[in-house]
């Protein structure tokens, strides 16, 4: 039970990790974008670990027509999701300018492309995957803050209140401490530029690289393209919508398959 809460916790934090990532202006722009998404593929990395018995076993009864179909999908789709992240680490890796930059594909806008699509296709299949395990993350929840008896763990409940008031204090606290950085910076880069400008005649010309305004402001490989507010309790709101309208059709369309494949059995006659 144990292990189910860790992986309940950590797919959690994985799920904010990832929305935020997907509005690269967030926080400190680029450098948060592009850190995070390395350390979210390591997290990536322990979370199938977790789940590697379950790996080991259905790949080796995935030929097997026994096989329930949710779980044949549910592999495929693990699969997929797989493949998505991964086209997403390794597109992000070719076109880093903050961690990578030595690495990086200068002017790409093929990878910038593909590196966008693959982030929208592991959207969309997060979506599925929680959906078509609602109910474990339900009876999950339940065996959590209920007792064997059935009365409410108050105990539980009042530790995740404060979890949750603790993360959305965190995420405030840096949202502000980097805007008031990156104003500090940006006021010291105007002032940089100003006294390196040099004129000839009536133009005056300024000689600067990308600044971090660049990076917060998504000037740089084409993140200017991206809509929406940079606010993180926003974009976390924003995308769990997103989730919410695939994850609810897909719990109760596979509810309503496992209702008529249930109905068909009671009415197969038995053999005599």
């Amino acid at each position: 039970m144990k292990k189910n809460y860790t992986k309940m916790v950590l797919d959690l934090v994985l799920a904010i990790t990832f929305v935020l990532l997907m509005n690269p202006r967030v926080f400190d722009g680029l450098p948060f974008h592009e850190i995070a998404g390395l350390i979210i593929g390591l997290a990536i990395l322990f979370h199938i670990g977790l789940n590697y018995q379950w790996v080991v076993s259905t790949t080796k009864k995935i030929l097997d027509p026994k096989l329930p179909k949710k779980t044949r999908f549910s592999y495929l789709l693990n699969i997929l999701l797989l493949i998505s992240m991964a086209a997403i680490i390794i597109t992000g890796i070719l076109i880093s300018k903050v961690v990578l930059p030595s690495i990086a594909i200068q002017g790409s806008h093929t990878i910038r492309e593909l590196h966008g699509l693959s982030a929208d296709a592991t959207l969309a299949f997060v979506g599925l995957h929680v959906g078509v395990h609602w109910q474990w993350v339900m009876s999950i929840c339940k065996k959590a803050f209920k007792s064997r008896t059935g009365k409410r763990r108050k105990a539980v409940l009042v530790s995740v209140v404060l979890s949750i008031a603790i993360l959305a204090g965190g995420i405030q606290w840096f949202s502000s401490t980097t805007s008031s950085n990156n104003s500090f910076k940006q006021e010291q880069m105007h002032q940089s530029g100003q006294s390196s400008s040099t004129s000839t005649g009536n133009t005056t010309t300024t000689q600067q690289g990308p600044t971090q305004e660049d990076f917060r402001e998504g000037k740089i490989h084409g993140i200017e393209e991206h809509d929406g507010s940079s606010n993180p309790f926003l974009v976390v709101l924003n995308y769990f919508a997103i989730w919410a309208a695939i994850i609810i059709p897909t719990y109760y369309l596979e509810k309503r398959l496992l209702r008529n494949k249930r109905k068909s059995k009671r009415l197969d006659p038995q053999p005599s």
